[in-house]
Formats: structure tokens, C-alpha cells, sequence
């Protein structure tokens, strides 16, 4: 549907990817904020659970996540990843980044790792769905 979309209105081809990740930027961090403030609910944080920290704690997120994934886009930007994706750095990075979430939740809103993987994974569900919408089709761009 969406590559119809981008028939239709001409978009460039090589601005299609950058379209596709803003897309799912924006719809990440439209899901992240009320997950996250139904998750601090739901686990009975006491610190930081006004919208504005929330938010906050939701924006300080996706910036640490683009910001591991930095090298993971400059590779493909570059073609680098002619060959495939480099499954290690991958892993890896993906490791790293639930390390760095999780504590991010855990000392920001101060409720303990097991809530803090509680609402992590609140808030990977809708990302995994929103994600395997977009690029379902995307194997012909």
C-alpha cells in the first residue's frame, strides 16, 4: 500500500528508504508515550510519571536507540551491506541497546530492572507489529 504511495505522488527512489524510516520514527514514538505512561501505571512508579517526564523519557529513548544504530545506517548508506547485513554487528548493537533502554527506564522514572523489562517489552510489541508492517514489502526498493 504504501509503495502505491509512493507511485502515485512520484517520491524519488532513493529518498524511499529515508521516508520509510521516518515513518516508522514517528509512529514509534506515537506508541511509545502512552505505552510508556500505561506501563509506569501499571507498575506504580512513584517518580516521574507526569506526561511532560514521560515524554521526556520517551524522546531521551529514541534518541539513544538512533543513536546505537548509527552505525548499522551509515554501512548501508555507504553500501557497505551489498553482501547482506553484518549479523554480529547486528546482535550486538541490538544487545547493547536493550542494555542502554533498560537502564535509561530503570534510572529515570527509578522503578527497578524488572519493571524496566516490563515496560520495555510494553514498548517493543508495538514497534516488532509497526515495523513488520512497513518493511514487509520493501524487499523491491
Amino acid at each position: 500500500m504504501i509503495d502505491l504511495l509512493f507511485q502515485l505522488f512520484g517520491a524519488p527512489e532513493e529518498l524511499v528508504p529515508l521516508i520509510y524510516a521516518g515513518i516508522v520514527f514517528s509512529l514509534m514514538i506515537g506508541s511509545w508515550i502512552p505505552i510508556l505512561k500505561i506501563g509506569l501505571v501499571i507498575t506504580k512508579a512513584e517518580v516521574k510519571r507526569e506526561f511532560k517526564w514521560v515524554i521526556a523519557s520517551a524522546c531521551i529513548q529514541a534518541g539513544a536507540v538512533f543513536f546505537i544504530m548509527v552505525p548499522i545506517f551509515l554501512t548501508s548508506f555507504t553500501g557497505g551491506m551489498k553482501e547482506g547485513p553484518d549479523i554480529g554487528l547486528i546482535i550486538g548493537l541490538m544487545c547493547l541497546g536493550l542494555f542502554i533502554d533498560l537502564n535509561i527506564i530503570n534510572v529515570f522514572h527509578r522503578i527497578g530492572m524488572k519493571r524496566a523489562l516490563f515496560i520495555f517489552i510494553l514498548e517493543i510489541i508495538p514497534v516488532i507489529i509497526i515495523m513488520s508492517f512497513m518493511f514487509a514489502d520493501i524487499g523491491g526498493h
